[in-house]
């Protein structure tokens, strides 16, 4: 593995840059999406539909065009798209797990992405399910189960969440590739090791502003691209069925799968914003290139002379990478 010929060109990007690379690498692996992004999100939305799908179906038998029936609708509308908000960095650390491997290696391996996403679920379930929101929002759903609308469990709650998780996003935007890719310990004893929060204050304090300000044109972005899939879908269902009204398809199928298929989006942008913050702060392109030239003077690696930790270790371990020094790689800009 010659960590200077990468498939996923090492360089400054910017925001547009990045949304075309993303766009580049669903084309090139369009199992991001359907494969593992799906995937780990299955689970989520089979657990989503337990919580929220009587609300739709309860309605339904007294018809959704019913002013009753509008509120509970729009109930169902805001939870399930907090929910999924929520949910979106656990469902897909699978993918970016599988992105640490495609950025060096030509064919990445999804065995050996969902192998150490299982490795590590005890540590991303409590960083990204429960430090997230994820599952104490989940839990609440399901304390309102069968229950009647009312302002403050779907008004005033959903909104608390909503903001609460942008707080904790924007301190910590990166934190999925921290824990996957750069598998920083929580605690150590040893003072010299990077540690979850030094490595945080490090990587976001530094870039806080333009990454908040990405953050912030990302999600304007991306939520322009839901709303055109979204309305793309029911006129697809309309011309196929000449049945334009709201639905239980559309509540129960179309939405969802708009939702999620916008989340897999953002974990790919998040991931290459990630690698883009990397090189911008610590350098990165120059440490690959000084490591890659020592591995083939010396046949090992050095100490990474900028930076804490690499996505070497976390994309197939640096053993593996020193096993397969002599592996013939397509050269860099193979996704540029």
């Amino acid at each position: 593995m010659q960590l200077d010929q990468t498939h996923v060109a090492i360089r400054v990007r910017t925001l547009s840059e990045i949304g075309d690379l993303a766009l580049v690498l669903l084309h090139r692996y369009p199992t991001l999406l359907l494969i593992g992004f799906f995937w780990g999100a299955l689970p989520w939305a089979i657990a989503n539909g337990l919580l929220l799908y009587w609300i739709p179906i309860t309605e339904s038998q007294y018809g959704l065009d019913d002013p009753e029936a509008r509120w509970q609708t729009t109930r169902y509308i805001t939870w399930m798209a907090l929910l999924v908000f929520l949910q979106t960095p656990a469902a897909g650390v699978i993918t970016t797990i599988y992105l640490g491997q495609a950025v060096f290696e030509s064919s990445p391996s999804w065995k050996t992405a969902v192998a150490d996403a299982r490795k590590q679920l005890g540590r991303w379930i409590r960083f990204l399910g429960l430090r997230r929101l994820a599952i104490p929002a989940m839990v609440i759903a399901g304390i309102r189960l069968f229950q009647p609308w009312d302002a403050l469990f779907d008004v005033t709650i959903p909104i608390v969440f909503f903001l609460a998780a942008i707080v904790i996003r924007a301190s910590r935007p990166f934190l999925p590739e921290m824990i996957l890719l750069e598998r920083c310990p929580t605690r150590s004893k040893n003072p010299n090791e990077i540690t979850l929060s030094k490595r945080a204050r490090t990587l976001h304090r530094p870039s806080g502003s333009d990454v908040g300000g990405r953050w912030i044109v990302s999600g304007f972005t991306l939520s322009v691209i839901f709303a055109g899939l979204f309305y793309s879908l029911v006129w697809l269902r309309g011309i196929a069925t000449g049945y334009w009204n709201i639905g239980l398809v559309t509540l129960m199928v179309l939405y969802p799968l708009a939702l999620w298929t916008v989340g897999g989006l953002s974990v790919v942008v998040r991931m290459i914003a990630y690698l883009d913050t990397r090189i911008r702060l610590e350098g990165w392109d120059v440490e690959l290139a000084v490591r890659a030239e020592a591995m083939r003077q010396f046949g090992d690696e050095i100490e990474p002379v900028v930076g804490q930790q690499s996505v070497v270790s976390s994309s197939g371990s640096q053993d593996n990478a020193r096993s397969n020094s002599k592996t013939s790689v397509a050269p860099a800009g193979g996704a540029t």
